[in-house]
């Protein structure tokens, strides 16, 4: 079947076709319920409801969704499924169950999320659950350890590096969107606020700024250390009470492991810029995070299985695993700086800003956030411990 984009009308007609798939959803196709409920920047999806179950169903479109000039390979499907499979074995069930992908309509069709709510707007309306980031530590910890070189073998990482390669795409938006276009002149980047146009400036012409940049922009397009699940924030990550989900892996690539690190806290860190009453909470979570992340894959990384730390004792493991969680964590600042100044003056903001409720306050929280981003990577590397990651965010 040639692809075509599909409306509620023809997706009941695709799954009429799939009996497995129906029998999920039981009753008769006129009888089930189909909704679209796209609000990301990409694709377009769908939950259908029958009398047995319901299903997510998610095409991408040969463009940007909110931006339909812009064109957009459909294979970024291909690898969102390839990173479900790679990972669902190890991150179960923190993750939604992919039930099927069409390679010809570039749609795939997972469990459905309900009532769970995103992340982000669960936080903005004061809803998340608290705790949900020693979840999200213990998601990543786990994908670190089903595909890093140092638990398996060199055979498993070619495997990855050859399944993922082709994410050039997706991988070139991460390249513009976050390491590159915020400090330099873009049209893609929206207009500034006159009264922040100064901050924005400064950063273009920062040349220690470019360099610390330029080091980040190398780690991640040269330190192969895991699959990454690319583009981790908290409009990615499904909750309802304790049940935390992980979605939207079509940026997935191999990278540094503090890549997702830095992209997930520094979501954390905008919202307690823009939320200054809740940097209590916000703290916590980060606590919850990094202490999640290093006790899970501490235990993980100790029994081996790879190929790097091969030929080390357990006395020279351990040590080998603390400098491992040091330059983990000087990555994970870094990133985490970048991932603040880009959803504070680059493409895709983040809807956190929205709680400041005056034009000054919302300044502020912008101009804080450019501040500690900036600070945030040029002090990365001299971070040594989570109290001094902490110390440069000045949540207290």
């Amino acid at each position: 079947m040639p692809y075509f984009t599909l409306d509620a009308s023809s997706l009941q007609h695709w799954l009429t076709n799939h009996a497995d798939l129906a029998s999920r959803l039981g009753g008769s196709p006129a009888d089930w319920t189909i909704r679209e409920v796209s609000d990301g920047n990409l694709n377009t999806v769908f939950l259908v409801d029958g009398s047995g179950g319901s299903l997510c169903c998610k095409q991408a479109l040969p463009h940007v969704r909110v931006a339909p000039d812009w064109p957009m390979p459909l294979e970024r499907a291909l690898y969102e499924a390839r990173y479900m499979r790679a990972t669902a074995d190890a991150v179960r069930p923190a993750a939604p169950e992919l039930y099927f992908y069409d390679d010809e309509m570039f749609l795939l069709v997972m469990e459905c999320l309900t009532p769970h709510e995103v992340l982000r707007t669960a936080l903005i309306r004061d809803e998340a659950q608290p705790g949900f980031s020693a979840v999200i530590g213990q998601y990543v910890a786990r994908s670190v350890h089903a595909t890093s070189w140092i638990s398996q073998p060199f055979e498993h990482g070619s495997k990855l590096l050859a399944d993922f390669a082709g994410n050039t795409a997706l991988t070139r938006i991460t390249v513009d969107l976050i390491l590159t276009d915020p400090f330099r002149p873009c049209s893609r980047n929206p207009a500034p606020e006159t009264a922040l146009l100064p901050d924005v400036e400064a950063l273009h012409t920062d040349k220690p700024l470019h360099r610390a940049v330029s080091n980040l922009q190398d780690r991640f397009l040269t330190a192969r250390q895991a699959l990454l699940h690319g583009d981790l924030h908290t409009g990615s990550i499904m909750q309802h009470k304790d049940d935390v989900r992980v979605i939207d892996g079509e940026f997935a690539t191999m990278g540094p492991i503090g890549f997702d690190c830095g992209l997930y806290l520094g979501n954390l860190a905008l919202h307690a810029c823009a939320a200054p009453s809740k940097h209590g909470l916000i703290e916590a979570e980060i606590k919850a995070f990094w202490n999640s992340f290093t006790t899970e894959l501490r235990m993980l990384l100790k029994t081996g299985g790879g190929d790097v730390w091969a030929l080390s004792d357990a006395t020279q493991r351990e040590e080998l695993l603390e400098n491992f969680l040091i330059a983990i964590l000087q990555d994970t600042v870094g990133f985490c700086g970048l991932e603040m100044i880009r959803r504070t003056i680059g493409f895709a903001q983040v809807a956190d800003y929205s709680l400041c409720t005056t034009p000054g306050s919302r300044m502020e929280a912008r101009r804080k956030a450019l501040q500690t981003g900036r600070l945030l990577i040029l002090e990365a590397p001299t971070v040594h411990n989570l109290e001094g990651f902490l110390s440069l965010l000045t949540l207290k």
